[in-house]
């Protein structure tokens, strides 16, 4: 069993999902080569490296790139929001690009909830998605509430400045 990518289908530009992490150690490249197979172009990982250490997931860029899939580290601490909205920008802009050639992105976090949904939902916003629907249209993919806080849905609503 591979951690579930959903896909969230009001993206107007490519294929955006979001994931829980991939499981880590020996079954890490069976979950890349699946991802791999969905026809993921690049992931982004919002994991800090505490976090990655602890889910045996420090090959995962190497894992990765070896299977053709680029690989983004944005770190983010668990149910916390990004440090810099300049460096989150150039991280939507860059995911906005890889959409725009048509290719898939998946992003994760720990489980795929919080830190995942408030990048996606930026990602959504920057495609001129309001805010609610944005959360709406993760929720609905995701089945399950987004984001895992009050503070991360503010944070997305200064990011798209409303």
């Amino acid at each position: 069993m591979y951690s579930p990518i959903y896909w969230i289908p009001e993206s107007r530009l490519g294929r955006l999902a979001v994931t829980p992490r991939p499981r880590g150690g020996e079954w890490l490249d069976d979950e890349v080569i699946a991802w791999r197979d969905a026809g993921v172009a690049t992931v982004v990982s919002l994991l800090t490296h505490p976090e990655a250490a602890e889910l045996l997931l420090e090959e995962e860029a190497a894992r990765c790139r070896a299977n053709g899939i680029a690989w983004i580290s944005f770190p983010i601490p668990d149910r916390q929001v990004p440090a810099s909205l300049d460096d989150t920008r150039k991280l939507v802009a860059q995911i906005a690009d890889v959409l725009r050639q048509g290719l898939g992105v998946i992003i994760h976090c720990r489980m795929g909830i919080g830190r995942s949904a408030l990048i996606a939902a930026s990602v959504l916003v920057s495609q001129g998605i309001g805010v609610q629907e944005a959360f709406a249209a993760i929720s609905k993919a995701r089945g399950v509430g987004v984001p895992d806080t009050e503070e991360q849905r503010t944070w997305v609503a200064g990011f798209s400045g409303h």
